[in-house]
């Protein structure tokens, strides 16, 4: 038996919309820990901070590209899908 997947653009929108979301939710915390780091920054200034700092720049060059991809695939792939889904929709419903 084929498995059938239903798929509606109101839920696509709703999507892309948590998608976005997340994207900008992450980039506002990577500012805040930022912000926090420089701050402790200001009177932590041994060999552990700066392994601390080292390691959050890592994971930040890391999350930076996924929020890029994220971005592309929301903004491009998901877009395009629920375009062809409503005119799809706007069809069936005229019929």
């Amino acid at each position: 038996m084929l498995a059938s997947i239903i798929i509606d653009s109101d839920s696509l929108h709703e999507y892309r919309y948590q998608i976005s979301h997340v994207i900008d939710e992450l980039k506002v915390q990577i500012g805040k820990t930022e912000s926090a780091i420089e701050k402790v920054g200001e009177t932590w200034k041994d060999d552990n901070f700066k392994e601390f700092q080292n390691n959050f720049n890592e994971d930040k060059e890391e999350i930076l590209p996924l929020c890029k991809i994220l971005e592309n695939y929301e903004s491009n792939i998901l877009l395009q899908l629920e375009q062809k889904v409503k005119k799809i929709e706007y069809r069936s419903f005229r019929i």
